[in-house]
């Protein structure tokens, strides 16, 4: 290495700085002095930084100096022994000094810093924490009132409640925090950080505790957690079993304690659910809307549903109730309550359930849906070949029985000079619509016993033709099969029509060998006698209803025997005697095709059912009919859009996918990026969501929503993307909290305290306390210290400064003068 000639002048000059005194610091050179209540603070120790064990110390290093300094002048018998001892004094001084330098004297500065322990507040996030308890133990009651104010208890949910209790500010979190680091968390399965309990959703579709726990556990390892607070309900519904995660948490010294939510005395409940629809409806045209009730705790109580309704955003108004017997635990009754609307527009309709007296819980007994009332008249084309009786009959009932349906027939043996029948408002057909924007004008077809070849003249017309009713069916529209002798549903094997019915045919061969005799009477039976469909709906009352089809109507003579119905159909009516492998054999069915509806008669003989009734039952029922049929066509609104979702039933958290199909005029997809729909909540607020274009599919758009809150919502596709037009298209989602969060909601007070139980560490076991007694856990942190941990160590060292070699200078030069006065030099 080489050495430039100023570096060692350099060295000397540090040297000699060092050496020299330093001015003393603004706080005099001392270190800050210690303060126990500060987070950090400063210690300053003197040590060796080699020193040896103090049994060398002792057995070794002192004796040998000792016998070194007294060996170094025993011999001098000339000098006086004071003197010997003066000198051998001093000689052992230096020896002495020189070993403390070789030990390394030094200041050691250490500054720690206190840490408080940690204290984990874990808040249950599910739906459950969303209910409204009424606590009618006064005990409770009193208690929490009198922490959270003058509001009553029954207004605020749980969340609510364990915000206003525990952030308060002499509440428990304040407390803690005097002495802890508190640290929230939100629980559904997975525990999330949070700043402070309003952060707190109330969404999670499942209670589960035990992989909460056990995941947080996971996650904490290793930091200096003291204990664990756990709010909750305590209705744990799936996942782990939170006991047996607790007694981990004990095994590592770490307690929870449990506070409980909610009212602890035993569910005494009813509430309701809304209903599935409809979602249209005319205007003055009487709709059923089918709620569901359930209870606990209060079997044979009596109550009522009322019908409250708000039209585009106005008051509600009340508009109908029904009375209600509540079921037993577990079951549910099923309450028809009727309308007919005479105003059209989009109405908010809310279902409630009137709260008893005894019920712990009433914020579930309401329910809200949306319904549109329009003015739109439902079009119906009904052709026949020849005018049966069933003709006769049925284009009366279309044209008498109800303002809100207009129709046309045609009869294809009439003459050119025969004016067709057709509703007042309409003009008299003169073909039957060959064009599919002729034939989108109606909602529903009726197609009775009609020829193939009368609809056109050739082989490939008349396929053309029938692959336009398919196209028509597909894009929402309804068509209806009336059995005929002649063509229907016979003649229309093999061809696209065949694939419409919603029944399978038996084979050709079978039915001509095997046709029904007509000289015996038989009346269908309904497939579900306890809930049948709409259509079958000819009285209000269920009962008379049920005692109208099984004794009051006449029976019929014909029917044609298809051999079963097709998958995903509705079987409406069988026959009572005649069937096969597939059961008995239907006579009346429903079904999907996919967005649109068609149905399939197997008698043309509902006409009789006007004696004794005259037009009574028959108008009802081909009414039902036709209302069942436009409903696809209702719902669109509009031929250029098509909005639909997957799914109409969700549970919250849960996503729904929206799709929109947009068309131009000329029937061609839209080529736009992106199209906007809105969707609007209970309140009636609407908010712009927008769908993406789907690669690969022109006119497609697609978008993915979650949707968190319960309650009832609509996608909505509005004229000019402005939310006052006219809605062209809706779609609504009902978005419910689980059955499991619902169900048996009441706080499950011993769960907790055996939570609280098994996690008895090194502190003891855990608590369970009330929220109202929630303060009382200060009381099991007393006397906790904060952990101290060494945040830095620095070393100043004694031995490597000037004073060091003056003090052994300064004992050489003694001992050398009194050795000189001594003339041994």
């Amino acid at each position: 290495m080489v050495t430039t000639p100023m570096q060692p002048v350099l060295a000397c000059a540090a040297d000699l700085l060092r050496w020299l005194p330093q001015e003393p610091a603004a706080d005099g050179g001392q270190p800050p002095a210690a303060d126990p209540a500060a987070q950090t603070y400063v210690e300053e120790t003197f040590r060796f930084l080699h020193l040896p064990p103090t049994w060398v110390l002792a057995l070794l290093v002192l004796p040998a100096t000792v016998a070194f300094a007294w060996w170094s002048y025993s011999g001098l018998q000339r000098l006086e022994r004071p003197t010997r001892v003066v000198l051998s004094v001093l000689r052992w001084l230096a020896v002495a000094i020189c070993c403390v330098l070789v030990f390394q004297p030094a200041f050691e500065t250490t500054t720690y810093r206190k840490t408080k322990n940690q204290v984990h507040v874990l808040v249950d996030d599910s739906a459950s924490m969303q209910r409204k308890d009424r606590y009618p133990a006064a005990e409770q009651q009193q208690a929490l009132q009198a922490l959270v104010g003058a509001e009553a208890l029954s207004a605020r949910t749980r969340q609510e409640l364990v915000q206003a209790v525990l952030e308060r500010p002499e509440g428990l979190l304040a407390k803690l925090q005097a002495s802890h680091d508190v640290r929230l968390f939100r629980v559904q399965r997975k525990p999330v950080p949070i700043r402070s309990l309003a952060e707190l959703t109330a969404r999670g579709n499942r209670t589960t505790l035990g992989d909460a726990l056990d995941l947080h556990r996971g996650a904490v390892a290793g930091s200096n957690l003291d204990a664990v607070v756990l709010v909750s309900d305590g209705r744990n519904n799936a996942g782990l079993d939170p006991v047996e995660v607790a007694r981990e948490y004990g095994l590592r010294g770490i307690t929870i304690h449990t506070v409980g939510v909610g009212d602890p005395e035993p569910p005494r409940n009813a509430w309701l659910v809304g209903p599935p629809g409809p979602k249209e409806s005319l205007r003055d045209e009487e709709v059923g809307f089918d709620v569901t009730v359930r209870a606990e705790g209060l079997r044979g109580q009596g109550s009522r549903v009322e019908l409250h309704g708000s039209r585009d955003g106005g008051p509600f108004v009340p508009l109908a109730t029904s009375p209600v017997e509540l079921p037993a635990d577990g079951e549910s009754a099923r309450v028809r309550v009727f309308h007919a609307f005479p105003e059209a527009g989009d109405w908010t309709l809310r279902f409630s359930l009137a709260p008893l007296p005894e019920e712990s819980q009433i914020d579930d007994n309401e329910d809200t849906r949306f319904l549109r009332v329009n003015d739109e008249k439902i079009r119906v084309l009904y052709i026949e070949e020849k005018p049966r009786w069933e003709y006769r009959r049925l284009q009366a009932c279309l044209k008498r029985v109800d303002p809100s349906i207009e129709m046309q027939a045609f009869l294809f043996e009439a003459s050119p000079r025969f004016p067709q029948e057709h509703s007042p408002a309409l003009q008299p057909l003169q073909d039957i619509p060959r064009t599919e924007r002729e034939l989108l004008q109606y909602h529903c077809v009726l197609i009775g016993d009609v020829s193939p070849e009368r609809i056109a003249a050739t082989e490939e017309g008349i396929r053309s033709w029938l692959e336009m009713l398919v196209h028509y069916v597909e894009f929402g529209g309804g068509v209806g099969f009336l059995y005929g002798d002649a063509a229907m549903p016979e003649r229309y094997r093999n061809t696209p029509l065949q694939d419409l019915l919603p029944v399978v045919l038996e084979d050709r061969a079978w039915v001509q060998q095997n046709r029904p005799p007509r000289d015996r009477t038989f009346r269908p039976v309904l497939e579900n006698p306890l809930q049948p469909h709409d259509i079958l709906l000819l009285q209000r009352d269920p009962g008379l209803n049920r005692r109208l089809w099984e004794e009051g109507l006449p029976g019929f003579t014909v029917y044609y025997p298809v051999q079963r119905s097709r998958p995903g159909a509705t079987v409406l009516l069988r026959h009572p005697t005649d069937g096969n492998s597939y059961g008995k054999r239907p006579i009346a069915v429903v079904a999907p095709y996919p967005r649109g509806t068609t149905f399939f008669i197997a008698t043309d003989e509902t006409w009789r059912w006007r004696d004794p009734y005259a037009e009574t039952y028959m108008d009802a029922f081909w009414r039902n009919v036709v209302r069942s049929l436009a409903q696809g066509r209702l719902q669109r609104r509009n031929a250029l859009l098509e909005l639909t979702v997957d799914k109409n039933l969700l549970e919250t958290g849960d996503k729904v996918r929206v799709q929109l199909l947009v068309r131009d005029a000329e029937l061609q997809p839209a080529v736009a990026a992106e199209q906007p729909v809105f969707l609007r909540d209970q309140k009636g607020d609407a908010e712009k969501r927008l769908l993406r274009a789907v690669p690969g599919e022109p006119g497609t758009y697609q978008a993915s929503f979650t949707l968190p809150d319960p309650g009832a919502f609509s996608f909505l596709v509005f004229a000019n993307q402005n939310p006052a037009d006219a809605v062209l298209a809706r779609e609504d989602v009902l978005v419910k909290v689980p059955d499991r969060e619902l169900a048996d909601s009441s706080q499950d007070a011993d769960l907790l305290r055996r939570i609280a139980e098994a996690s008895k560490g090194t502190e003891g076991a855990g608590r369970y306390v009330f929220l109202a007694d929630a303060d009382s856990l200060v009381a099991e942190f007393a006397g906790r210290k904060s952990v101290e941990n060494r945040e830095d160590t620095r070393t100043r060292p004694a031995w490597d400064n000037i004073w060091s070699l003056l003090g052994l200078l300064a004992v050489l030069a003694v001992e050398w003068l009194l050795r000189k006065r001594a003339r041994l030099v």
